[in-house]
Formats: C-alpha cells, sequence, structure tokens
C-alpha cells in the first residue's frame, strides 16, 4: 500500500536519570491506588542540550487494579547554560513502559520542542527513573 507521505522518523532529544524517593502511597480510591514519587535530582543529556533537574518535581500515578499505571509527572530542567524548561510527562504505561512526554518551554533557544511530538522509553530502577525521549521528525 502506498503512503501519501514518506513514514516519519525519530530523532534522540536526550536521556534522563532522575533520583527518587521511595513512593508515597496516598490510598485507595474509585479509579485504583494513588501514589506519589518525589523527584529529589538527576540530569539530562543529549544532542540538543544539557543539564541537571531541580529538585521538587513529582511523580504522580494511578495503578488500577490489573496494575495499568497512568502517570502525571512535573519537573524542571535548568539546562547548562541557564534556561528552565519545564517537563511534563503522562502518560499509560502497561507492559513495556512506554510514556508520551511534552515539554512546555519558555526560553527562545527551546522553543522549538514545543511544536514536536516527544515520546519516551522509561526505565525504573529502585531510587532511579530513568528514560530516552525521541522527537518525531515529519518533514518531507
Amino acid at each position: 500500500m502506498e503512503t501519501l507521505a514518506p513514514p516519519p522518523k525519530l530523532t534522540h532529544l536526550f536521556t534522563l536519570r532522575c533520583v527518587v524517593d521511595p513512593p508515597m502511597e496516598i490510598g485507595n480510591g474509585p479509579y485504583g491506588r494513588r501514589r506519589c514519587v518525589p523527584i529529589m535530582s538527576g540530569s539530562v543529556r543529549g544532542p540538543y542540550f544539557n543539564g541537571e533537574v531541580v529538585p521538587g518535581g513529582a511523580d504522580f500515578m494511578l495503578v488500577e487494579d490489573n496494575q495499568t499505571t497512568h502517570v502525571n509527572t512535573n519537573y524542571v530542567i535548568k539546562s547548562d547554560d541557564g534556561a528552565l524548561l519545564y517537563i511534563r510527562t503522562e502518560g499509560t504505561r502497561a507492559g513495556p513502559p512506554e510514556v508520551l512526554k511534552a515539554l512546555m518551554e519558555g526560553h527562545e533557544k527551546y522553543k522549538w520542542m514545543n511544536d514536536r511530538v516527544i515520546i519516551g522509553r522509561a526505565t525504573r530502577a529502585k531510587g532511579e527513573v530513568a528514560y530516552d525521549a525521541y522527537f518525531l521528525e515529519n518533514d518531507p
């Protein structure tokens, strides 16, 4: 089957590693179990920018009975050149931990990320969350 345009390609944006505190169990509700994972620190490395995770963010989760987890993460990165980037990660983790990413940036140098679809693949270990982020290129 012929497509109208060439398929988009993924380009590596950054790799993020966060140090996290143990989850705080908020409790069960009508939609599942709520928890909060505080983000303490971390680093971001990639071809477009490098930086450090500013303490104070958190990953808010809703865990369904079947263990499907809905994540809503908010934190700030301070880039090596001093720009502050607000990062919001939201998505559903079921099976492999793919997560949809959204960046909201006001700094002129990084505004181009606001118009990109950014996806990632996350891994978790005790005390750490890490993921690789990619943006979707749809230029012909």
